[in-house]
């Protein structure tokens, strides 16, 4: 399996000065207030777990609870996968970042890098949801990383209150020089009365069979289809996204592996035998050769045993 992983997904902090509603760290600050602490992933126990050959490899620094441009350690990080031969994914809101940070990343990106900027409406309304985010700043970084040779993608979810500008926005990016307008579904709404939920809305112009698009990029609307799973989620059948694409590996901002980032997620990683024997997957003691090689039969044995994560994020559609 080492030979077939095609990437890995870092969440290099947990921190971000956004509280959106929906978040999975806006929910578990609300839940667990006590619990709750910030984290940086450590830099040199990131490099030392990685004893791959990453040339090509995707790396996309995202996570379920931070925003990465809030890493302390983003420029030496970025610089030392690109000196590598890595090609690199950022998704951020990019609200706060300093000019400098952006110009930084501006030098170091390539062509074959992308920059996801997470803005779901307007600048008049997107923060009914990207709640504390600042559109002056996000318009900065924008601006800036337009005139790199990276690639530069506008991402919205749609929601019941932007649902009507989803045609401005598009045209907004394209003003801004972006290159790409790309909508997403989400499921994070309980029921037809939640003030989120767009209702009839269903974006099918950028459906596919498997939830994977030409690009390896991961469809939206694949999230949609678990609405309609989420009452029988244990009798669910999956088609796991980790065996499909082999670049799931997931690295948490607290220095754990786990295959993916829902698995991740606070409402399954308790459960799971990967915090129940979580020292076996703590970055600073092994290898990522050692923990794919240890997990053979994990992937193996996946579509039976169906872990609770992967019931509910990779049903077999």
């Amino acid at each position: 399996m080492l030979e077939s992983i095609r990437g890995i997904h870092l969440e290099p902090t947990n921190i971000c000065t956004l509280k959106c509603p929906r978040c999975s760290r806006t929910e578990f600050i609300k839940q667990f207030p006590k619990k709750w602490k910030n984290q940086n992933l450590n830099f040199e126990d990131l490099k030392n777990f990685l004893d791959i050959d990453l040339t090509g490899k995707l790396v996309a620094l995202n996570g379920n609870y931070g925003d990465p441009i809030y890493y302390p350690d983003l420029i030496p990080l970025i610089t030392h996968f690109k000196s590598v031969g890595c090609n690199i994914i950022i998704t951020t809101n990019g609200s706060y970042a300093s000019n400098s940070t952006w110009e930084q990343l501006a030098e170091i990106l390539d062509e074959k890098d992308i920059v996801n900027f997470s803005i779901d409406g307007v600048p008049d309304n997107f923060t009914q949801y990207r709640v504390n985010a600042d559109w002056p700043s996000i318009a900065r970084g924008i601006n800036i990383i337009t005139k790199s040779r990276a690639k530069t993608v506008w991402k919205f979810i749609v929601f019941s209150y932007n649902v009507n500008n989803i045609e401005t926005a598009r045209q907004l990016s394209q003003n801004l020089g972006m290159d790409e307008f790309v909508l997403n579904n989400s499921d994070r709404w309980n029921g037809d009365s939640d003030w989120l939920n767009p209702k009839k809305y269903v974006d099918t112009g950028h459906k596919t069979k498997t939830g994977i698009l030409s690009n390896g990029s991961f469809d939206g609307n694949r999230s949609q289809s678990i609405i309609q799973w989420k009452k029988d989620v244990n009798k669910n059948d999956i088609s796991p996204l980790c065996k499909i694409t082999h670049s799931m590996h997931f690295i948490s901002a607290s220095g754990y592996y786990l295959p993916c980032c829902w698995v991740g997620d606070h409402r399954f990683y308790y459960e799971s035998d990967f915090h129940k024997q979580k020292d076996k997957f703590a970055i600073s003691k092994t290898t990522l050769s050692q923990v794919i090689n240890n997990l053979e039969n994990f992937y193996n044995n996946i579509e039976t045993t169906k872990p609770k994560a992967c019931t509910f994020n990779c049903p077999k559609l």
